[in-house]
């Protein structure tokens, strides 16, 4: 009996996996087994944020992986995608490829905070944002945004900064796949495969950020092309 490959998919800061993958969730449920992962603080996760909240999240992350066994990983942005490089490093047995979105490797510190301070400014400009914030994560989002900014700030190397090192290091299929909106991002994504191994990379026209969101059918194509001749580790 084959089994339906498992899919891992770890959303952004004050995302939720279906917030930043629903398209995707319902178009693979036929043919793949997704899960979608609320990390800590986030939508229906039974955690609250914590002080080392990158050091939690993993743990949380690696208790999944090992729970439900093999499969492929999708992480989006600063905070699903350093957790889904650093969990296929702890795990590389049971993460068959990783999928890495909105993203750029060894991004500048500088440029992280001023994204990431976005996110309160945005907050008290817009009420209906913070209102969003509290439908999907309630009254926590705060704290859980707090407990983010902390731990990047004391540790940035440790917890949001990956190397194109520790990328090629991996050993796994590796796809960057952004938007071309967005100009470090899809200057990343063009030079992904210049970083060696098996990392490759694909730039979506006319897609920001969150190209699951702004391309959801290239996305998905462009995701399964990726995939498609993979041995499926979990099958049996």
């Amino acid at each position: 009996m084959t089994r339906r490959p498992l899919v891992y998919l770890l959303h952004g800061l004050l995302g939720t996996a279906y917030a930043h993958f629903g398209r995707q969730i319902s178009a693979w449920r036929d043919r793949y087994r997704p899960v979608p992962i609320d990390l800590p603080g986030h939508g229906r996760c039974p955690l609250d944020a914590q002080p080392d909240y990158y050091d939690d999240a993993l743990r949380y992350v690696l208790a999944l992986l090992d729970r439900f066994g093999p499969g492929r990983l999708i992480g989006a942005s600063y905070l699903g995608g350093p957790i889904a490089v650093r969990a296929a490093a702890a795990r590389p047995h049971l993460v068959g490829s990783l999928v890495l979105t909105g993203f750029v490797p060894d991004t500048a510190e500088d440029a992280f905070q001023v994204q990431i301070a976005g996110f309160e400014q945005l907050a008290a400009q817009h009420p209906e944002l913070a209102d969003e914030y509290e439908r999907l994560h309630s009254m926590r989002w705060k704290q859980t945004l707090d407990s983010v900014v902390d731990h990047a700030g004391r540790d940035f190397a440790g917890t949001v900064r990956v190397s194109p090192q520790e990328l090629t290091e991996l050993g796994i299929r590796t796809l960057l796949i952004n938007g071309s909106l967005k100009s470090a991002e899809r200057a990343a994504a063009e030079s992904a495969a210049r970083l060696g191994g098996p990392v490759s990379g694909h730039v979506v026209p006319g897609a920001g950020h969150l190209v699951s969101q702004d391309a959801p059918e290239q996305f998905i194509r462009t995701v399964e092309t990726f995939w498609h001749g993979e041995t499926d580790h979990d099958s049996t």
